[in-house]
């Protein structure tokens, strides 16, 4: 058992506090959260309370998210995982390219109308023409 340090209760209460170690509170988070037992089940492999399992698996999920994905894909998940990500920041990147295309050719229709007086933006309150 990985336990830090006793400490006395606080005026007013009874018993005294158990403080776990942060390497503990992650295994058992990753325990919780990579296998298929339940919190008391858990709880009674670790002897601690099992309502501090699914305290810690909230605490540590995000920091542990990440790591359960990676270690169980396999080498070829994880090569296609790579590439989808470069795809995600080239396509990102082509995304910023077009705003920016899209508002000089905004900029462009503006100064047509202000500085030429003609304005190239559809009318769709327009007629049409009768034949």
């Amino acid at each position: 058992m990985e336990i830090t340090k006793l400490i006395k209760g606080r005026k007013g209460q009874k018993g005294r506090q158990v403080k776990y170690d942060i390497t503990l509170k992650r295994r058992v988070a990753k325990e919780y959260l990579e296998g298929n037992l339940s919190t008391p089940q858990i709880g009674a492999i670790f002897n601690i309370p099992h309502v501090y399992v699914l305290r810690w698996a909230k605490q540590f999920s995000s920091e542990l998210a990440e790591d359960i994905i990676n270690s169980s894909m396999t080498n070829e998940e994880q090569k296609d995982f790579e590439l989808l990500k470069k795809q995600n920041e080239a396509l990102k990147k082509k995304l910023e390219h077009e705003q920016m295309r899209n508002f000089a050719l905004e900029t462009m229709v503006d100064l047509a109308k202000s500085e030429l007086g003609i304005d190239l933006r559809k009318n769709s309150g327009a007629k049409q023409p009768k034949e």
